[in-house]
């Protein structure tokens, strides 16, 4: 083998540049001949004639299992080994597809020569594959007008979200090194470029509404959902660099407690089965309460169907709850009062009973605001309230029991003044709970010196505080206790999956430093969301509850690898395939009804 070099031009940009072909030489009946065994595009340039020398070299003991006695430079192994890939899968008349159930093919081989090689996780990719294929998007991009690469490579993106969550970047060599995602497509990822990612993302945004209202329709209609009742949420974001040029980019207030990097926010309307119904990227010094508006104000219902929203405390301000009443919503939204007090003369009803929680419920009317006042206690919920208070206590006593005991010491802080200083301060510590406190600082006949802290708590206040009730408040809804209640707990449900969109699907960070890139960014994980919400949703129908991290351990130990021995006639045989499922990969597989074997099996012989 050798590598050619020849000279060409773009026809369109008349440049010049230089394409590089592997060649075979050969002997016929009427002499010896070449043929073309790979085309390689263009290599680094920093590449002689002897380094291409030695890269064909090296691919001919790849593809023959040859061990090289002395180590080839990186770059030279690299390229080999990406070449040999090519060259293995899509080996022309030399290879062969084989069938599940194929004939029996025997040959005597070298046991002592069996390698394994290019091993590539697949499990995952299957199953997010299969669903991708299920909602039909790799149809809808070809419909939009991506072409079959663009498609490609765009599913690739969204399979590598869901796979290995991170950045463009780190997806891209994703898509290279680690998966075999691009088997699955039956393409080949090895020779993409980082630039070309980056516009897939732009392409994508472009056609953002149809894509997500494609997504929106084929999942209603797949699985019968009922869009009766939103929710809706937002999160953040946060930039690694200084986002200058990012519009929407701003200082706010941070989720991940990164208050020290500009944010960006990102808006869902859900279902109550938590499929997206619609996203919206906004800035990140966004309030919630004033997100409510534009957000419901864009979904399409007819002015008699409108749907129940259900929304937490964050976002349920008087303003926007006015603003549902007026546009005649129905709604559920848990109670803005950091403190509830219980009327005397309420009725409770349990509304959930399990070995180790009991919720009870009571609802009332509130004749000014026509709204229906559940007052719901939990006994977990207390339990939790309680230990949080007796720890908060603890930390505040400890620390005042260390100022009290600093009066007798010497050396101790003692001036009034300055005990008083002190005592301002753990005030502001422990600010949680200091205000359910009474602390005195007792000072000597001169007033300048302390002599005594003491200190009690506001028992009823305390009480009143945490005690495991919350309240929530309903509009237009004629329904009893339980099912209120339970219209409520769907939000807590909801909010479940939509954790993963935060934490498990490379939401954050965001490394972009440019608005659109930014977006793009946002609009794969939402895309990514959408698939693997169809994978929960389907699994739970066949009772198999778990999150998507357990599902991507599950299934991450299932590879695509290449296998190659030496037959007794000289010739060396590849053989790629994927490894045998395993009964917690045949359990996903069986419940999602997907083959159980990703991708194809295919032997070259060499």
């Amino acid at each position: 083998m050798f590598i050619r070099k020849t000279r060409k031009k773009d026809p369109i940009t008349k440049k010049e540049y230089f394409n590089y072909q592997l060649i075979e030489s050969y002997r016929t009946e009427r002499g010896p001949r070449q043929r073309i065994l790979l085309n390689l595009g263009s290599i680094p340039d920093e590449l002689s004639a002897d380094d291409r020398k030695l890269l064909a070299n090296r691919i001919e003991e790849l593809l023959a299992g040859i061990q090289s006695f002395l180590p080839s430079p990186p770059i030279i192994e690299r390229l080999a080994k990406v070449f040999v890939k090519q060259l293995i899968r899509k080996g022309a008349d030399k290879t062969q597809e084989i069938p599940p159930s194929g004939k029996s093919d025997y040959h005597t081989v070298d046991l002592n020569s069996l390698e394994h090689d290019q091993s590539r996780t697949v499990g995952v990719e299957h199953v997010v594959y299969e669903t991708i294929k299920q909602l039909g998007l790799d149809k809808k991009l070809l419909e939009l007008g991506f072409t079959k690469r663009q498609t490609e490579t765009s599913l690739g993106l969204i399979v590598g979200r869901l796979a290995c969550p991170g950045s463009e970047r780190a997806t891209y060599r994703w898509m290279q090194y680690q998966s075999a995602v691009d088997e699955l497509l039956d393409t080949d990822f090895s020779r993409l470029s980082l630039d070309s990612v980056y516009r897939i993302g732009d392409l994508l945004l472009k056609h953002k509404d149809t894509i997500e209202e494609h997504l929106s329709f084929k999942e209603q209609t797949l699985f019968s959902l009922d869009n009766t009742i939103v929710l809706y949420d937002l999160t953040n974001t946060y930039f690694e660099g200084t986002a200058k040029n990012i519009p929407h980019a701003a200082r706010g207030h941070s989720k991940e407690k990164r208050n020290d990097c500009p944010l960006v926010t990102l808006g869902l309307v859900l279902n109550r089965q938590g499929f997206p119904l619609r996203s919206k990227v906004l800035p990140g010094n966004v309030s919630e309460p004033s997100t409510l508006q534009d957000a419901i104000g864009q979904l399409s219902c007819p002015s008699d169907n409108k749907p129940i929203i259900v929304l937490d405390a964050g976002i349920a301000t008087e303003e926007n709850l006015d603003y549902l009443r007026q546009e005649e919503y129905r709604y559920i939204v848990a109670s803005r009062m950091r403190s509830c007090e219980f009327p005397d003369d309420l009725s409770f009803e349990v509304v959930k009973e399990t070995k180790d929680v009991t919720v009870r419920a009571a609802q009332e009317k509130d004749v000014q605001t026509e709204e229906i006042l559940l007052y719901c206690h939990s006994s977990d919920r207390e339990k939790k309230e309680k230990a949080i208070r007796s720890l908060l206590q603890e930390r505040l006593e400890q620390d005042l029991q260390k100022a009290a005991d600093a009066l007798m010491k010497k050396g101790g802080t003692k001036a009034y003044p300055k005990v008083l200083e002190r005592i301002g301060r753990l005030k502001e510590k422990h600010k949680r709970i200091a205000s359910y406190y009474s602390i005195k600082v007792e000072a000597d006949e001169s007033g300048k010196k302390a002599v005594a802290i003491t200190w009690k708590t506001k028992e009823q206040k305390l009480d009143n505080r945490f005690q495991g009730g919350y309240l929530l408040r309903a509009y237009g809804l004629d329904l009893g206790t339980e099912e209120l209640w339970r219209t409520y707990i769907m939000l807590t449900e909801v909010e479940e999956a939509f954790r993963c969109l935060k934490s498990e699907l490379g939401l954050r960070p965001v490394f972009h430093q440019k608005g659109h890139r930014v977006d793009a960014h946002l609009l794969i994980t939402v895309l990514a969301y959408h698939i693997m919400q169809t994978i929960l949703y389907q699994l739970r129908l066949k009772g198999i509850s778990i999150n998507w991290k357990t599902l991507q351990l599950r299934m991450s130990t299932q590879v695509r690898v290449t296998s190659t021995i030496k037959l007794k006639t000289g010739q060396t045989v590849h053989i790629r395939t994927s490894t045998i499922p395993e009964p917690i990969h045949r359990e996903i597989y069986s419940a999602l009804n997907i083959p159980h074997e990703p991708g194809r099996r295919i032997k070259t012989f060499a």
